[in-house]
């Protein structure tokens, strides 16, 4: 069985080389007086929050450093450590009768989840599936709790199939094979079919529903086209299914397609100009919650799914809305900006009166957060006439026409999107003075299909230069100069770091690849094999090497003069750290400054706070150092 860790932490020595670098005393002078990056790094607060019938509440919280799973009795409030794993858990699933938790974990980052069970009662971990080798997730209990789907990839390492285990016989057995990445969705009332889905690329993916008796299948979203389709949920009728998608659309929103005739209605007319984020039903299936993108806020939006009639919703300030349950008649919810760390909220949506009662709170390590600054929306224009929306974050005390130090914070994905919740690192560099812009580059999320589209395979260095022109036009507002802007970005964010310091080195002081790809070809190679087809309709397949190359910064080395840094985990299993150690290499042999922090225990990210801690903690030297 897995090792488990009494202290939730087990510490692990990271390598850190550094050529060149000054250290503490080249910067200390410059910080301005306040608390340090390790009190921003330490603030934590509870995430997947869920309340069970008998009004336990289950989350995950980091409390040693580790994310474990914690339960709290309504009766005595008191928390309890329910998992103790020595590389914390990736997730857990409640049944919808309260007592069973389907938890998943894998070991230094790996990602190979494996699969474990446990009674809310007893609260002993039982291990399920346990293989080094194979991904186990997506639990997606039935009805009735007593038994739930599945996926793993454990026949063919390159698909994932789909699975139904009993809880009372403790056997499972196969629903579902293909070639692909299959996951389940949802249960009809009685148990007897099972909605799953195929996912094929960010703008294409399919439905399936399955014979739960005769294990016949059968596609419920349109043949013979490509659109991305996301399940919702069986509606009440069970005539309908309702899904997030972009249907004869440039937009995503709430559909329901008719299960006799296949045919598939917007039902949200009055938010069709938006793009939605998702939605979820309540338990009879009476209330449809949905979370509109606006412009890279989370708007809750509540409706009575037998007229789709809009439902007074609870009041709440501007930001990001997640972790939305039902609980019978209450409903939880995540607020998160700048200066509200995920705070889950419960409020009853029968009585719609007031404000969400606060079921959480953050430890925000002494800071008061409340006096956090919010970022400014903004549109930039890139180099084509292409509009970019960007986050600006200024510095609460910065006077026009200051020239400050700046980062370009770009994110992954590249199907990603940044959103303006909580970012305690954000926080620390405007409280040392700094500025920050967060562009969401085309290839992001949130802004139709077009948008997302619109980096595919040979247009890749469109999101490029759109990273650029953000840099361009904090300089060109006056807000920073070149050689004062740093790079700095984490996967597919790592990637537009190397690629912005190659195409434009005289703008950038400075860079943090974190996790980043410099080599299409070798990254397509080396990802675990499951990812390789997706990313491929992204990137560019192997049969192009010429023109991964043409993309791969790797092969344009000589045109970097920026101080780099990069971090890595050892067991990444998305972008293997080769990825890092040939762009070390590369520049090394030039002479070009490159400090390098890998991290035995960790995968794509840093996941124990103690990792966190020492990236942050060099990070933020090495920013000093080369842009005040």
């Amino acid at each position: 069985m897995r090792k488990m860790s009494s202290t939730c932490h087990n510490a692990k020595v990271a390598l850190l080389i550094s050529i060149g670098f000054m250290g503490i005393s080249g910067c200390a002078s410059r910080r301005i007086a306040g608390p340090g990056i390790d009190s921003y790094v330490k603030m934590r607060w509870p995430r997947s929050v869920n309340v069970a019938g008998d009004d336990t509440v289950y989350y995950t919280y980091n409390p040693d450093g580790i994310r474990q799973l914690f339960a709290v009795d309504d009766a005595s409030g008191n928390p309890v450590a329910l998992t103790s794993f020595e590389d914390g858990i990736g997730g857990y699933s409640l049944s919808d009768d309260g007592q069973w938790l389907g938890i998943t974990a894998s070991t230094g980052g790996s990602e190979q989840a494996d699969l474990f069970l446990m009674s809310t009662k007893q609260r002993k971990l039982e291990p399920l599936f346990e293989n080094p080798s194979v991904v186990y997730g997506s639990v997606t209990w039935r009805r009735d709790s007593k038994a739930f789907a599945y996926r793993a990839n454990d026949d063919s390492p390159s698909d994932f199939h789909v699975y139904l285990y009993d809880v009372a016989s403790r056997t499972s057995r196969k629903v579902h094979s293909g070639k692909g990445y299959f996951y389940p969705v949802d249960f009809n009332r009685d148990g007897t079919k099972l909605v799953i889905g195929k996912y094929n690329s960010a703008s294409y993916s399919q439905l399936f529903e399955v014979n739960l008796a005769t294990d016949e299948i059968r596609e419920i979203t349109p043949q013979d086209e490509q659109w991305s389709f996301s399940g919702v949920g069986y509606a009440a009728d069970e005539r309908r299914f309702f899904v997030n998608s972009d249907y004869h659309s440039d937009l995503k929103r709430i559909h329901a397609i008719d299960l006799s005739t296949g045919s598939v209605t917007p039902v949200l007319a009055e938010l069709s100009g938006k793009h939605a984020d998702g939605a979820r039903l309540n338990d009879d299936r009476s209330v449809l919650a949905v979370v509109i993108n606006d412009d890279g806020y989370g708007v809750l939006h509540l409706r009575d799914t037998t007229n789709m009639k809009p439902m007074s919703g609870p009041p709440m300030t501007k930001g990001v809305v997640s972790n939305i349950v039902f609980q019978g008649d209450r409903l939880l919810y995540s607020l998160s900006n700048a200066n509200t760390p995920g705070i889950v909220y419960r409020w009853n949506w029968r009585q719609a009166e007031g404000g969400g009662e606060a079921i959480t709170s953050a430890d925000t390590q002494g800071v008061d957060v409340s006096k956090f600054r919010l970022p400014e929306l903004v549109h930039y224009t890139s180099f084509d006439g292409q509009e970019i929306p960007a986050f600006l974050y200024l510095p609460t005390n910065y006077r026009k026409g200051q020239k400050i130090p700046f980062l370009c914070s770009y994110h992954g994905g590249p199907e990603g999107q940044f959103r303006p919740s909580f970012n305690q690192a954000f926080q620390y560099f405007l409280s040392q003075g700094y500025g920050i812009i967060a562009p969401n580059v085309r290839g992001s999320s949130g802004y139709g299909k077009a948008f997302i589209e619109a980096d595919n395979y040979k247009n890749r260095y469109k999101s490029v230069n759109d990273g650029i022109w953000a840099a361009k036009y904090v300089i060109d507002q006056g807000y920073t100069k070149e050689k004062m802007v740093a790079a700095w970005g984490g996967s597919y964010g790592g990637f537009m770091v190397m690629a912005v310091i190659t195409e434009a080195p005289e703008i950038y002081g400075a860079a943090c690849n974190i996790v980043g790809i410099v080599n299409f070809e070798t990254f397509l190679q080396q990802t675990k094999s499951y990812r390789r087809k997706l990313r491929e309709v992204e990137y560019g397949p192997l049969s192009d090497p010429e023109f991964l190359k043409s993309v791969s910064p790797i092969y344009k080395v000589d045109r970097i003069e920026t101080p780099l840094m990069l971090a890595h985990g050892l067991n990444d299993p998305r972008v293997p750290v080769g990825e890092a150690m040939q762009v070390a290499v590369a520049l090394k042999k030039r002479g070009v400054e490159v400090e390098e922090l890998y991290f035995p225990d960790e995968g794509h990210g840093f996941a124990k706070e103690g990792n966190r801690l020492l990236y942050y903690q060099q990070m933020v030297k090495f920013f000093d150092q080369h842009l005040r």
